[in-house]
């Protein structure tokens, strides 16, 4: 089985007034904590970034983590997310483990329960108050309509159009649906 870890860290932060990867949140900047955590899996790991990477790269530890700039970020999720499965089917990845970089209090426990979930279904993810979190795992067999996926929405639209795709893992961590979206106040 090999597993491909995946960090999302290409979008405009519109909502959030600035650049909040590199926003400090208890001590380090919000990717750092999603990098820290795919760190401590032994699986291959990329970030898919913004053409901007180059200006404030240099926040993180990145170990060994590959990075993929994603020249279309403007037009939504979807083209992070076709960006880093055609990096998986060209290199042979049988799934692939989608994290967003903006969601630093996802626990290394809820991790392990999705990766060690028995199912025939091509996507798992954790639900938390019937609520789709992350991160989400995706198998090879639906790589290719990922592929065809338009727009701000990524796994989402197959979830929608394909119900009994999912492997609903259901988690009392609310931490799993929590981005970063707006600046904390106080």
């Amino acid at each position: 089985m090999k597993i491909l870890g995946v960090i999302l860290a290409a979008g405009l932060s519109s909502r959030f007034k600035g650049n909040k990867l590199i926003f400090n949140y208890n001590g380090k900047p919000i990717l750092q904590w999603t990098i820290d955590l795919l760190n401590s899996f032994d699986f291959d790991k990329l970030i898919v970034v913004n053409e901007k990477w180059n200006e404030y790269k240099d926040n993180f530890e990145l170990y060994d983590f590959k990075i993929l700039i994603n020249n279309n970020y403007t037009s939504g999720i979807s083209s992070s997310v076709k960006i880093a499965i055609n990096y998986a089917l060209n290199n042979s990845y049988d799934y692939v483990l989608i994290f967003l970089g903006d969601m630093p209090l996802v626990k290394k426990e809820i991790v392990e329960k999705i990766l060690n979930i028995n199912s025939d279904k091509p996507i798992i993810a954790p639900y938390y108050n019937n609520k789709k979190g992350f991160p989400t795992l995706v198998k090879k067999e639906i790589y290719e309509e990922i592929l065809n996926l338009q727009g701000d929405a990524g796994i989402k639209q197959i979830i929608k159009k394909n119900p009994d795709y999912i492997e609903k893992v259901f988690v009392d961590s609310p931490e799993t649906t929590i981005d970063f979206d707006y600046k904390l106040e106080g």
